[in-house]
């Protein structure tokens, strides 16, 4: 017996187990319900906007750029969770031609000098406590560009 081989760890599986069956019931995937918190939202749109400090800025602009190691993962036409919003004024998330939605996602927040998913995690974590989370709004645009 060779052991310079690879050898299998487990038997391999008849043909056409590993088959669909064409009986098998359907089974559909819901959204988890934490994925939405509109009461997360009307609490980042109290607070000022991360590119020109307007307040409150009225507007939650979810960040759609996946990172693995965020375990955050994206597709076209998908809405990311709430979780991942952060707070712009309507021109910085989609008015204007340097807004959030008119140009790529990435080289929009690097212009401005924020990581969004370090961000949104912070901002998360505070959620329910608005003096909170105004108060990460705050010290990230007083660190822009410095990381």
């Amino acid at each position: 017996m060779r052991l310079d081989r690879p050898r299998r760890l487990i038997p391999p599986a008849r043909p056409g187990a590993l088959l669909k069956r064409f009986n098998a019931p359907i089974v559909r995937v819901r959204k988890a319900a934490a994925e939405r918190d509109p009461d997360y939202l009307s609490l980042v749109r109290q607070c000022p906007c991360l590119s020109c400090g307007m307040e409150p800025c009225y507007e939650a602009a979810h960040v759609r750029m996946a990172s693995a190691a965020f375990g955050k993962a994206s597709g076209l036409g998908k809405k990311p969770p709430d979780r991942w919003a952060l707070p712009l004024c309507p021109d910085h998330h989609r008015v204007l031609n340097v807004s959030q939605h008119h140009q790529d996602e990435r080289f929009f927040w690097d212009t401005l000098g924020i990581n969004p998913l370090i961000t949104a995690e912070k901002l998360y974590a505070q959620r329910g406590d608005l003096v909170a989370m105004r108060a990460v709004i705050f010290s990230t645009i007083a660190m822009r560009g410095r990381t």
